[in-house]
């Protein structure tokens, strides 16, 4: 579904990522696990077109290397960006609605697709006319994850869900990842929180210093030394 192979990504004289390959396959979990500052958001931001890059990054045989973001969010990938970056100012709702700018859709459909949303996170139903900046960060985190699924992503990519978020809301947006997973979206899935992310993955990527160091099933990477001494608090 989606293939990377040899990325590289600069800022200014320092290399980022180098010579990343990875693959995602339609139906997993696929997540990069590494510590801040491993390149993980950088080959979410390649992928997305916002930071160049060079190498192959292809989706369903589409080379996506040159397309602008829009274009890339019309193939299907729908990223949820660090820190959630919904819009402080206007309501549940719109936020909602604006994840569906994109799509060509009618008023009906477009409302029983924001029931839907509001099915998988009941919280946002009951503040659906609320001011998105006034809502705590563990709400604000579903709502942008509700806006991304707003777009009907084939792809959807996560930037650090459970940053800065209470252990128990933590545990709340992990579940709702896993029934997301079983509607079958495809899910690429970028954290600090190893202990988390490899509980819900099919596979998984370590990256270290902008490269790839180890690739294997979550469940075989929660079994490595390396992993658990450095990841895992093991």
């Amino acid at each position: 579904m989606l293939r990377i192979e040899q990325l590289h990504v600069s800022y200014g004289g320092i290399q980022a990522v180098r010579d990343v390959s990875l693959e995602v396959n339609e139906g997993e979990v696929v997540t990069l696990i590494g510590s801040n500052g491993a390149g993980k958001t950088t080959t979410l931001n390649a992928i997305c077109g916002i930071t160049p890059s060079r190498g192959t990054i292809q989706y369903r045989g589409v080379e996506l290397q040159g397309k602008a973001t829009h274009q890339i969010v019309r193939e299907g990938i729908v990223m949820v960006p660090e820190g959630r970056r919904v819009f402080p100012k206007l309501t549940v709702a719109v936020n909602l609605l604006m994840g569906a700018y994109a799509r060509k859709i009618s008023k009906a459909s477009l409302q029983k697709e924001m029931e839907e949303i509001y099915h998988l996170f009941p919280r946002l139903a009951e503040r659906k006319n609320q001011m998105a900046g006034t809502m705590s960060g563990g709400e604000q985190q579903m709502l942008a994850i509700g806006r991304a699924l707003m777009a009907k992503p084939s792809l959807l990519m996560l930037d650090e869900p459970s940053m800065g978020l209470a252990p128990i809301i933590v545990k709340d947006i992990y579940e709702t990842i896993r029934r997301i997973k079983g509607q079958g979206i495809t899910i690429l899935l970028v954290e600090q929180n190893a202990s988390m992310a490899l509980s819900v993955a099919d596979r998984g990527y370590v990256l270290e210093n902008g490269e790839i160091r180890l690739h294997d099933t979550a469940q075989n990477l929660r079994e490595q030394d390396k992993v658990k001494r450095a990841y895992l608090g093991r």
